[in-house]
């Protein structure tokens, strides 16, 4: 199985525009930006995806979608789940990807949860991933993903995109 993690690109703080639930951030016009080439960037790389999963929260959701629309045809579904939400614990998540057909999966999540999952899945949840917005963790996990069965294979910034 190949693992995707994916923070959500840029958003607008809390408070801007009217915004006054942390769930409803938008992407900023930047964040858009990160997304499309997050998208760019896969295609150049024929990175071939079978599913994305993507947190309820609108930044997640717009950076899926956003980076989707710029994937070749045909595209991959995306699936909104909750085991994506910034405080969901590891175990949820890894339990919800048995029930996710494909080989090739996208995760769109949020900090600290997407650093502790990439953590969970090397076999060190000590370790310290940092995930720029936008930022990328490649890990491959044989034939299921769980606690330590993940290898990273390369974590990348938007900067790797361009």
């Amino acid at each position: 199985m190949d693992l995707y993690l994916i923070r959500h690109a840029e958003a607008l703080p809390l408070g801007e525009r009217g915004v006054k639930e942390d769930e409803e951030r938008p992407l900023s016009g930047k964040g858009e930006k990160q997304a499309e080439e997050l998208g760019r960037f896969f295609k150049r790389r024929r990175i071939v995806l079978d599913e994305v999963l993507a947190s309820p929260l609108l930044r997640a959701q717009q950076t899926a979608e956003l980076m989707v629309s710029h994937l070749p045809q045909p595209r991959p579904q995306i699936q909104t789940t909750d085991a994506l939400v910034p405080r969901a614990r590891p175990r949820k998540l890894g339990k919800f990807l048995r029930s996710v057909q494909g080989e090739r999966l996208a995760l769109v999540g949020h900090l600290p949860h997407i650093a502790e999952w990439a953590a969970w899945l090397i076999g060190d949840k000590k370790a310290q991933i940092d995930f720029a917005k936008a930022g990328v963790a490649y890990i491959t996990c044989g034939e299921m993903a769980a606690k330590g069965l993940g290898t990273l294979q390369w974590l990348i910034t938007p900067e790797w995109f361009e």
